[in-house]
This record gives structure tokens, sequence and C-alpha cells, in this order.
């Protein structure tokens, strides 16, 4: 418990990097794919070409691989969980957190690829940590058991049964309580709001088995994704965004004749538990 604390410590001094013992001359580069739903983390060690030969690029491997628990944590605690807090920030207030999340990530990650490069100055490590599924590591941060209902639409509202929502949100959007218009931001467990900012979805409505499978909400760049079908079926309801919300514009406000159509249906209200929802992203001129 001692070593989380000082890792948290550290973390918010903007020094977590340097804790686990990075050796000199490693470049370490990180992203999401938010697509996948995963973390990706390169390792790039610079070696002397003059004395490489099999065995050292073995001996390096072997000491990434020594660190990667914590080059991981160093990542990961930078990703956006919901509209105020990192995935950090959310440890940082459960710190029994810490522990599963580092177990379960050093369990499912897996090596892309490893590679020397031609001049022979550097071995480069690619890692992936996927978010979903068994050992993803957002897994341990889905804490609830039972979700709470969707909020049902009371009256007459013209819908039918949808297998999915899309949510268009490509460009930049009016920011809710700014004066500015901000892109969205992917995170973990954003919200959907209506537009007088009622919510519709937030991650306590999600069914856990669902979070756990799949997470909240998917991400894309492409509306015509295939990789997706399964998720949101062959007739979705389709809308666009009205606006974004949050510290770090991840939520999104709807228009209300879309809500409306979902959840005046039990059968839609459970796809929206069951994280039914892909969210379309990028420059409003892709």
């Amino acid at each position: 418990m001692k070593r989380i604390g000082i890792f948290l410590i550290l973390m918010f001094a903007g020094l977590g990097g340097y804790l686990w013992g990075q050796q000199e001359g490693m470049v370490v580069s990180q992203r999401v794919d938010w697509e996948r739903g995963a973390l990706i983390l390169q390792v790039a060690q610079a070696i002397d070409a003059t004395t490489f030969n099999p065995s050292s690029r073995f001996e390096v491997e072997r000491e990434i691989e020594r660190i990667l628990p914590g080059l991981f944590m160093s990542a990961v605690v930078q990703i956006p969980f919901d509209s105020y807090r990192t995935i950090g920030e959310r440890l940082k207030e459960d710190q029994n957190l810490f522990q599963q999340l580092e177990s379960s990530a050093s369990a499912s990650a897996s090596k892309n690829y490893s590679r020397v490069r031609e001049d022979l100055q550097e071995i480069q490590v690619q890692y992936s940590f996927p978010f979903y599924g068994d050992g993803g590591f957002v897994v341990p941060l889905v804490t609830h058991n039972r979700p709470y209902p969707v909020e049902r639409k009371l009256g007459f509202v013209p819908s039918r049964n949808f297998t999915g929502l899309i949510i268009y949100a490509k460009g930049e959007l009016p920011a809710h309580g700014k004066d500015i218009h901000q892109a969205v931001q992917p995170a973990v467990f954003p919200t959907l709001y209506d537009e007088d900012m009622n919510p519709v979805l937030s991650v306590e409505m999600c069914d856990p088995a669902y979070l756990k499978r799949w997470g909240m909400v998917a991400y894309t760049d492409s509306e015509e994704d295939s990789a997706f079908l399964q998720r949101i079926g062959t007739a979705p309801l389709r809308t666009v965004a009205r606006g974004v919300f949050g510290i770090n514009a991840t939520d999104l406000l709807l228009p209300m004749e879309a809500v409306d159509r979902m959840l005046v249906r039990e059968a839609n209200r459970s796809l929206l538990a069951q994280g039914r929802v892909l969210i379309v992203v990028g420059s409003s001129e892709d």
C-alpha cells in the first residue's frame, strides 16, 4: 500500500513515468485506440550497434517486460475516465483498485511486435492492453452489481424497436455552459443527456456484464464500420449530437426527439443499458 501511495503522489506531480526504473536511452510512447478499445504502448530502447547480437536483444526485451507493469500504469492513469476525472484520479479515490488494475493488465498484455531498427541502434517493442473482456483493465473499474433503471418516457411517442443507437458527433459542437465550441473527447464512461440536461444514460444505468464485455459506448470515425454490427445491429436509431458537456468535453447532449423515441419503449431502454451505442467522432470534413 505504501508503494501505491508513493506512485499516486508522483503521478500527480508529473513524475510517474520515472518511478519504475526506466532505462537510459529508453523512449516510451502511448496512444489509445478507441475503436478497438485498447491502450497501445511502444517502447524503444537504444542499443550499441557495434556489440549487438541476438542475446543482447533478448536481454533488452526481458528488461522491458520487467518494468512493463510500471510503464503501463504510468500510461493508463492519463486516460479520461468520465467528464471530470482521469483513470488516475479515479484510482486516487479508491487505492484498492490500483492493484486490481495492475494485475489484470499484466495478465492480458499482448505483444504486437518486436523488431530491431535497420541501423541496429534501437529495439522497438509494442504492446496492446485491452480495455474489456477477460483481463481487460477497465473491468475492475466497474464497481456496481446492479444497474439503475434507464428512465422511462411517459406518454405516447411514435417509435419502434431499434437495434442500437448511432450518435454523430463529428467536428466541434456547442459546449454547454461555455461560450465556445469543442470537439468531443472519448472517455471510458461518458454520460448522455437530453437537451434539458436530464441524464439519458450513465455508467450506473448500464448492465455490468455488458460494461465488462465491450464498455458503455464505442467510438469510430467511420459510420459504415462493419466491425460494430454485433453491437448496434442492422436497424439502429441515428441521431446528431446537439452539444458537448463536461470539463473534458466527454459528454453529449442529444435531441429530445431521439431521446423520446429511445426511452418510450422498454426494448430500446434495454439496448441502452447494454451499451449498444456507437459515437461517430472526428473532423466534420471526414
